[in-house]
């Protein structure tokens, strides 16, 4: 009796693995995106008045210890409601990147959201920040 459990059972697991079917891709496919066809997301008065916004609001005496130049770089998207999500920033200094992180997360300003053949879609924005102490 065990014997036959275990064959019916091994059977109904093949089954279950070999029909499984494979969807082909061809590259073809793949290389269909048309950048013609993708509008990027636009902050009102352009990206240079969003990073001129952020620096304005990021507040350098909460950075201590620090001469010379700071280097952070911000990594944020823009979703299809046209807000800022998943705000990473790099940099030498821990607190300049937090107060960059702030200061982006504080912009509560709506962009107009990415399109991409008529489809709103998220994209992406990396920014340098520079601090110059002297």
């Amino acid at each position: 009796m065990m014997k036959k459990i275990i064959l019916f059972s091994l059977l109904l697991i093949s089954a279950t693995v070999f029909s499984q079917a494979t969807v082909k891709t061809s590259s073809e496919d793949r290389s269909k995106y048309v950048p013609e066809d993708a509008k990027p997301a636009e902050y009102p008065g352009g990206i240079v008045a969003f990073s001129n916004t952020v620096a304005s609001k990021i507040k350098a005496n909460r950075i201590k210890g620090v001469k010379g130049k700071i280097h952070s770089n911000a990594r944020f998207a823009v979703n299809i409601n046209g807000y800022i999500e998943k705000i990473t920033v790099t940099g030498e200094n821990e607190e300049f990147n937090r107060e960059v992180e702030r200061a982006i997360t504080s912009v509560k300003t709506k962009w107009t959201p990415a399109e991409y053949k008529g489809y709103q879609v998220l994209t992406w924005y990396n920014l340098p920040f520079i601090l110059n102490f002297d």
